[in-house]
Formats: structure tokens, sequence, C-alpha cells
């Protein structure tokens, strides 16, 4: 339990001198902070005295108290002062060393005031040791309000950040206020990114989607930016994504800052396809090719699968044909290539493309037809 000294004693009168003298010491420590740390040479006058003050009398007070513990009202004051030196920009270690010439002052100035007031050796020493014991709970106490500070402000400039980057992705906001925050993180708006729109594999997570495509270093570089869409990895960046299977990444092409809308959009749609089919690693539009417009018109792949494939059921082999249709127009129609890639004799695959022809009313020599149920056989490969 905390104990006060009782009025009269040596003790209570030497921290009431030092109460006492608190302009002097306070013009004293912030001297010496100044001069020993620079970072305490930017900040204005007022706010840096009234801190020094504030924390000054804290420690006096407190070395009253055995075993140090802070009443409600130091703590308020103390959080006060390790929240505000965050907010202004002092980095911890600057500010606990601040702490560390405030205690020296103290104690130079007690000291001095102890022979005044006739303090022996043992009552000196336990004024030292409570006064530094003092000066380590304050410390303690404004460096935690610090952190707290300073991960609230790192929680606020992501966000800051992640509206950025969603503001040019989406195409909203206002242009030069974009141009402006851009020039802000580094980034050089006339220049031409790469919108990127990335999944991790099913067993993955998206920390390794955004290694794999270069997106985890850009934003300390200045190369580029990236944030969380829906449970994706959304961003633009200057340089051309890497690999990002097992995983998928999308690309657009690349574009200025001000048109990166476009270009998201249209990584989106080929993350989408790509999603669709299977595919994984990194790929844009072109590298689909007609993919995306099978994986985006359903009703044209339904018609065609209804044209071209259900006819089939009637035959009892639907499964055989459909597999001699996949290989014979992956083989670029060539039958003996197709036959031995399915492992069958070539005139038996001739007879599964005749019967083909003849469930579905059509002949594969139409140049249409070939085209159309590869359409069809595409668009049944998404729901499978």
């Amino acid at each position: 339990m905390a104990t006060r000294s009782e009025p009269g004693h040596p003790w209570y009168q030497l921290l009431d001198a030092l109460l006492a003298r608190r302009v002097e010491l306070v013009a004293e420590i912030t001297s010496r902070m100044r001069h020993r740390l620079s970072v305490y040479q930017e900040l204005a006058p007022e706010t840096f005295e009234r801190h020094v003050a504030m924390a000054m009398e804290c420690t006096v007070r407190l070395a009253r108290v055995d075993p140090p513990g802070l009443s409600e009202w130091q703590t308020r004051v103390l959080e006060e002062v390790g929240d505000s030196q965050a907010r202004l920009g002092v980095p911890v270690d600057q500010m606990l060393l601040a702490w560390r010439i405030g205690a020296d002052v103290l104690l130079e100035c007690g000291t001095e005031e102890a022979g005044r007031l006739g303090l022996d050796d043992q009552q000196l020493l336990a004024f030292v040791r409570r006064t530094l014991a003092s000066s380590d709970v304050g410390m303690i106490s404004t460096a935690r309000a610090h952190r707290r500070a300073e991960l609230e402000q790192d929680r606020e400039a992501q966000d800051r950040r992640a509206s950025f980057v969603r503001a040019v992705l989406f195409g909203t906001g206002d242009l030069a206020e974009l141009r402006a925050r851009a020039k802000a993180y580094g980034l050089d708006p006339g220049r031409p990114y790469l919108a990127i729109r990335a999944r991790p594999a099913a067993d993955g997570e998206w920390r390794g989607v955004e290694r794999a495509v270069g997106l985890a270093g850009s934003a300390r570089s200045g190369r580029g930016l990236s944030v969380l869409v829906d449970g994706d990895l959304a961003g633009f960046q200057l340089d051309p994504p890497g690999d990002a299977a097992p995983g998928r990444a999308g690309v657009g092409p690349a574009v200025p800052l001000d048109r990166l809308a476009e270009s998201f959009r249209l990584a989106t749609r080929a993350l989408n396809t790509m999603h669709a089919f299977g595919l994984a690693g990194t790929r844009d539009l072109a590298a689909l090719g007609l993919r995306p417009a099978v994986a985006n018109d359903a009703d044209v792949g339904a018609a065609l699968r209804r044209r071209y494939l259900e006819p089939l059921a009637e035959s009892g082999s639907a499964a055989e044909i459909i597999a001699t249709l996949r290989a014979y127009l992956a083989a670029s129609s060539h039958v003996e290539t197709a036959a031995e890639q399915l492992h069958i004799h070539s005139n038996t695959l001739r007879y599964r493309l005749a019967r083909f022809e003849e469930l579905a009313g059509v002949s594969l020599r139409d140049p249409v037809v070939p085209f159309e149920v590869w359409w069809a056989l595409q668009h049944a490969s998404i729901d499978t």
C-alpha cells in the first residue's frame, strides 16, 4: 500500500522546495533538452514547456508515494504528454532521453536543497531512489501513451493510403487532389502503371501473392501501392508483375494514373476469367483469348450448349464424344494427333466425330461449327 511522508519531515520539505522552484527547473530542463536533442528545437515553446512542466510536477509529486503509483489525474497528465509527443513527431527514444535529462536536473537541484535543509546522506539517498523510481513510472506511462498514438497514426495513415488507392482504381475523387496525393506517396502521375488484381490459391494467403507479383515492396520504393478489395489484392505498379502461381493475378494495360480505373476493370475481368476456368499464374486479357467473353456471356454459352451438347445425351456416350471433341479441337482439328492423345485408333476418333455430327445435325467442316462447339465446351468447363 502506498504511504506518504508526514508533513514537516525534511523529505517533505525537499519536495516542496523543488516545486517552489518549478519555473526555474522547467527553464533549465527545456534548455538542456533543446541543446542535446535537436527534435525539441523544432517544437513550439509554449507546448514544449507546458509538457515539461506537467512531467516535472508529476515526477516530484509521485516521489511522495512509496511505492510510486499514479493517481487518476497523474495518469491523464502523463498520457497527454506521451500522446502529444507522438503526434508532434517526437520519436519515443528521444522522449525517454528527455525524461532522463529532467531527472538529472531534479537530482542536481535536490542535492543542493538537501544540503541547505541539512538532510543526511541516508535521506539524500532515499530522495535519489524515490525520484528515479517516480521518473521511471512516468517514463513508462508516457511511452505507453506514445505507442498507442503511434499505432493510431499508423492506422490513420494506412486508411488514408487505402482510400487513395481505391479512389485511383475505381475512378472516384478529384483528379487534381489524387495527383497531389500521388506525389506525396512518391508516385509520378505521368508515368504508366499496370493495374493488378490478385487472388491466392485456396490454401494460400494474400501476402504470398503480394510478394509473387511484386506489390510487397512497391510502396517502400515509390513504384506502386496496393490494398485489399473484397478479399483480393488490388493495386498498381510500374514493373511487370511476377508469376502469381499457384495463385492467380489479372493485369490491365499500362496507363497513366488518371486512367487506372479502366486498367483495373480489365485486370478484374482477367482475374475473374482465370478463376472461372481454374487457371493459375499471371495473365492479361490478351493471354486469355476468347475465354473472358465465354465467362462473361452466359446467355450465349447456354444457347450453344443446348445446340451442340444436349443432343449427345441420347447417345449414351456423351462423355466419350465430348472428350473426343475437346482433344480434336485442341489438336487444331488434326485427327491423328487427337487420336494419339486419346490413345485410340484414328478411325475410332473419326467414328465418334461422325456420331457427333449425326446427333447434333451439323458438319464440322462448316468453319463456324468448330468455333461454336469450342465455345460450348469452354462454357461447360466453367460449371465443372
